[in-house]
């Protein structure tokens, strides 16, 4: 049999386009099946190592700069960049561990990517430092950093988890207080209801590689130990949404938020704020911040679209 070369050469970029695709298929497949073995073993010690202080490896291509205000605490990135914008993040871990070295990585790379400053505010956890204590971090950070002129009038606030629910929560509290809000906000898989009392999350909690639904359970009552979750500034499902800057919500189909953030978005429309929502099929809980999977990584680039938008 006589190969046709011409029709050899015109195939081999949609060969390779094929083999790229299936190994990016198989990657996410495998770092499911690893995490959801690490979820079935019980070890949740390999995913949860704090780090407070940003992991060395990022030191050789980024500049840090300590916060303390008061003994809210925090971390500049990138600070010479403030001029241009700056990122302030709050990190997921269910208010009671973080940051994690992922979430340094995910940081510094936004930071990267759009040209801008980023601060990362290591709020308060619970038990130790039960509601409000962290929320009351943040707004010190933030409205200091104002009032100093260190913050601009264009920045952001990113978060993930526990820290996307925050972040509504505290432009709530920016608002109350007449500050300059975000002009926009990018929430990973918020979680909106700490008392997880909507049905519907049964449809997907076993689903959930990542988020083992009883300990965002016990996470929520060391946060908030007088179980008034229904507090906007707990959780934000309950609040007026009215106001909210232009907002990004991304999360995965896989996940018990799930349920919440489509009620979240609907009220977001109702209210007549501008929402950019996105759903990844069958991905997990917070999977936007792993850089190494073709998911996060198209998550990420329609971050940086949406704030450069």
């Amino acid at each position: 049999m006589k190969i046709n070369k011409n029709l050899l050469v015109a195939a081999l970029p949609l060969v390779g386009a094929a083999v790229v695709y299936k190994w990016s298929t198989w990657k996410t497949e495998l770092v499911k099946a690893l995490i959801k073995r690490q979820k079935e073993k019980g070890d949740y010690n390999r995913f949860i190592k704090n780090f407070p202080d940003p992991p060395e490896s990022l030191h050789k291509k980024y500049t840090f700069e300590k916060i303390d205000i008061s003994g809210a605490r925090g971390y500049w990135i990138n600070k010479a960049k403030a001029s241009k914008g700056v990122l302030v993040y709050l990190h997921g871990g269910g208010y009671v561990f973080g940051p994690l070295e992922v979430q340094w990585k995910y940081i510094a790379r936004m930071s990267d990517e759009v040209g801008m400053a980023a601060v990362v505010i290591d709020y308060k956890m619970a038990p130790e430092h039960p509601f409000p204590a962290g929320l009351h971090d943040v707004e010190k950070i933030v409205t200091t950093l104002q009032a100093e002129g260190a913050i601009p009038g264009a920045y952001y606030m990113l978060g993930d988890s526990a820290g996307g629910g925050m972040a509504i929560a505290a432009t709530n509290l920016l608002m109350e207080k007449k500050a300059p809000l975000p002009e926009k906000l990018i929430l990973m898989s918020p979680w909106l209801d700490l008392s997880m009392r909507n049905p519907a999350i049964a449809f997907t909690a076993d689903k959930d590689i990542m988020l083992p639904l009883e300990e965002i359970k016990n996470s929520a009552k060391k946060y908030v130990p007088d179980g008034d979750f229904q507090n906007p500034l707990v959780s934000p499902l309950y609040g007026n949404v009215a106001g909210l800057p232009p907002t990004l919500i991304q999360l995965g189909t896989a996940e018990a938020f799930l349920w919440d953030n489509r009620k979240f978005v609907q009220k977001l429309t109702e209210a007549n704020v501008e929402v950019q929502y996105e759903e990844y099929a069958e991905m997990f809980h917070v999977f936007a911040l792993v850089h190494m999977l073709k998911e996060g990584r198209q998550a990420l680039k329609s971050q940086v679209r949406f704030l450069e938008g």
